[in-house]
C-alpha cells in the first residue's frame, strides 16, 4: 500500500467469527415439531449482527496538556495548550452469503488553540473481509491506513512530523476442536517527514503454526514467526525469529487469561546494533470476581523496530494494572497505572544518538457517564513521566481529556 497520501475514508472492519443463532425445538410423542420455545444467546453472534448496516459516530475531545513540547520541566518552563479534536467515524457491515465484509473509517482534526503549527489531520481506516470455506476454515484479507502527528516524547526536538502507517495482509485458520492450522502474512510501512526519514521502515511478517482447541482446556497454539524489517533510508535490515506458544481461555466464568510466550532471536546488518536472544512474552489477566468491579493486569516484553529513537531496534518491557468500578448502570470510574522500560540498540555511524535507555510511567483515572443509549461522555486525567539513562530528554506533565460521543 502506498504511503504517499491518505486514502480518504478508505474504511475497514473487524474480524467476524461467530455463526448464526441456534433455535431449539422440542419433539412431541408423535414426532411432530412444536413451535420454537427458546433461543440460545451467543454474545459473539449478537455483536456480529450489530455490526451489520451503516453506523455513524460523531465525537469531540477537549485535551489539556501542560507540556506539549515534552521539555524537562525541572530545567525550563513547559508550554501548555488546549487541543480540540472533532471527529467522525463510520462503519458498514454486510453479509454476502457465508462471507462478511466490514468497513470502518475515522477522520478527525487535532486543533491546537495556541500552538497552531502543531494542528494536524488524523485518519484511521481499515477494511476486512471474512471468506469462509469448508466446515470451519476462514481467510481474512485486511488492509489499514493511519496518519497522525508524532509525539514530542520521541522527537526530542520542537519540530513537526506527520507519521503515516499502512498495513496489508491476510490471516488463515481452520479453528475447530482438536488440531487445526493457522497462518498469516502482513506488510507494514511507516513513513515520516523528510527530517525524520531515517525512521522510514518496511516490514514483512510471516507466521505459521498449529493450534489445539478443547472446551475444557482452551486454545493452545504453537507457532513460528519471522519479521524482516528494513530501514529504507539507512539501508539496514533487522530480522526477528520467534518460536512461541499462545494460550487463551476463560479460567472461570469471571476470569480470563491470554498468554503468549516466545523465544526471540534478533540480528541486524549493523555490527554495532548487534543481536539479541531472550524470552519475550505477553500476558493479560482480567477478573470480575468482585461484583461491579473489573480488575486487569498485563505485561509484555517485545522487540520494537518502529521507533523514532533507535536506528536499530528497542527491547521493551511494559506493564499495566487497572480497575474499573460500576457506580451504577450508567456510570463507571477507573484507575490505572502503566510503566515501561526500553533499551535501544543503535549505530552511531548511521545516526548520532544521546540516550541508550529510558523509563516511562503513566498514572491516571477515568470516569464514564452514559447519558442515553446513543450519547456518553468520558473524563480521563493522567500524569506522565519519562527518565533517560543520560538525563537528556527527560520530561513530565499532566493531561486531562474530556470527550463526548454521539452514535447515530
Amino acid at each position: 500500500m502506498s504511503s504517499r497520501g491518505p486514502l480518504v475514508l478508505f474504511m475497514g472492519g473487524a474480524l467476524i467469527l461467530a455463526t448464526t443463532p441456534v433455535a431449539v425445538y422440542a419433539q412431541d410423542n408423535g414426532g411432530a415439531t412444536e413451535a420454537p420455545r427458546t433461543r440460545i444467546y451467543d454474545p459473539q453472534e449478537q455483536k456480529r449482527l450489530e455490526n451489520y448496516g451503516l453506523h455513524l459516530t460523531a465525537g469531540l475531545d477537549l485535551l489539556y496538556d501542560d507540556n506539549v513540547y515534552r521539555v524537562d520541566d525541572r530545567v525550563e518552563k513547559p508550554t501548555n495548550d488546549l487541543i480540540v479534536t472533532p471527529s467522525l467515524e463510520a462503519s458498514y457491515g454486510r453479509p454476502i452469503g457465508r462471507h462478511d465484509v466490514l468497513l470502518r473509517g475515522k477522520i478527525g482534526y487535532d486543533r491546537f488553540v495556541s500552538e497552531g503549527q502543531r494542528s494536524k489531520l488524523r485518519l484511521d481506516t481499515e477494511a476486512k473481509a471474512n471468506i469462509r470455506f469448508g466446515a470451519t476454515c476462514l481467510v481474512t484479507p485486511r488492509a489499514a491506513y493511519r496518519q497522525q502527528r508524532a509525539d514530542y516524547g520521541d522527537l526530542n526536538s520542537a519540530t513537526e512530523n506527520l507519521q503515516k502507517f499502512s498495513t496489508i495482509g491476510a490471516d488463515f485458520t481452520c479453528e475447530r476442536p482438536g488440531l487445526f492450522p493457522v497462518a498469516s502474512y502482513s506488510r507494514d510501512t511507516t513513513r515520516n517527514a523528510a527530517q525524520f526519514d531515517y525512521a522510514n521502515q518496511t516490514s514483512d511478517t510471516f507466521m505459521g503454526g498449529v493450534g489445539y482447541a478443547m472446551p475444557s482446556l482452551g486454545t493452545l497454539t504453537a507457532y513460528y514467526e519471522r519479521v524482516n524489517s528494513k530501514r529504507d533510508t539507512l539501508g539496514i535490515e533487522n530480522r526477528i525469529n520467534s518460536y512461541g506458544l499462545h494460550f487463551k481461555r476463560a479460567v472461570t466464568p469471571v476470569t480470563q487469561i491470554d498468554a503468549d510466550l516466545r523465544w526471540l532471536d534478533v540480528n541486524s546488518d549493523s555490527a554495532a546494533v548487534g543481536s539479541y536472544s531472550g524470552l519475550g512474552w505477553s500476558l493479560k489477566l482480567s477478573t470480575n470476581a468482585i461484583p461491579r468491579l473489573t480488575l486487569s493486569a498485563e505485561t509484555e516484553r517485545a522487540i520494537v523496530n518502529d521507533s523514532l529513537i533507535a536506528s536499530g531496534f528497542a527491547i521493551e518491557s511494559r506493564y499495566r494494572v487497572g480497575g474499573e468500578f460500576s457506580i451504577s448502570e450508567l456510570t463507571k470510574a477507573g484507575l490505572y497505572a502503566e510503566w515501561d522500560r526500553r533499551k535501544f540498540r543503535q549505530d552511531a555511524a548511521l545516526r548520532p544518538y544521546s540516550i541508550t535507555a529510558d523509563r516511562n510511567r503513566r498514572f491516571g483515572g477515568t470516569l464514564t457517564r452514559k447519558l442515553s443509549d446513543r450519547f456518553n461522555v468520558t473524563l480521563d486525567a493522567q500524569h506522565y513521566t519519562r527518565r533517560t539513562d543520560t538525563d537528556v530528554a527527560n520530561y513530565s506533565g499532566t493531561q486531562v481529556t474530556l470527550g463526548a460521543a454521539l452514535r447515530f
